[in-house]
């Protein structure tokens, strides 16, 4: 049980805080994708897997793709609702790198549905959040689904 809510014992803004400022003006999409996860979802304590899709823009610096990877990772192994583990990605990125933006897409299925109530094997329940200019520009917040999409 230890591995799997390793994540209420990590600090994401830790991971995030080594930055780049060498991206020679570097202003354009960041997306990371297919970031494999699994939670527990704290209702039923069953749990989730799926992907994680993120993205930012960055201002004045860039932070190490891993770095991105472990963000979801740490709140993917905390007791969630896939809901709130999206926003609490994009805020932690915002948080700490103040990108002009973010975008979250999380893909996953929910073992509360294949093993008990409705036993639906194939549903799926995709989460989103955009901050910044992915909220605000519908072109760049229909790129990174583009993006997406094409996975």
């Amino acid at each position: 049980m230890r591995d799997h809510f390793r994540g209420y014992g990590e600090d994401p803004e830790r991971y995030l805080a080594k930055t780049f400022t060498e991206v020679e003006g570097y202003n354009e999409l960041v997306l990371i994708s297919d970031i494999e996860l699994h939670s527990h979802c704290e209702h039923h304590m069953a749990p989730f897997l799926g992907k994680a899709y993120v993205a930012y823009m960055p201002t004045n610096r860039v932070v190490g793709i891993s770095k991105i990877a472990r963000v979801v990772e740490i709140f993917a192994r905390r007791l969630q609702t896939q809901e709130t583990m999206t926003q609490q990605i994009a805020d932690a990125i915002t948080d700490s790198l103040k990108p002009a933006g973010v975008a979250v897409l999380i893909d996953a299925k929910h073992q509360c549905m294949t093993t008990r109530g409705v036993h639906h094997r194939e549903v799926s329940t995709i989460t989103t959040q955009f901050t910044g200019v992915f909220k605000t520009d519908r072109n760049l917040q229909q790129r990174f689904l583009d993006f997406v999409n094409r996975r």
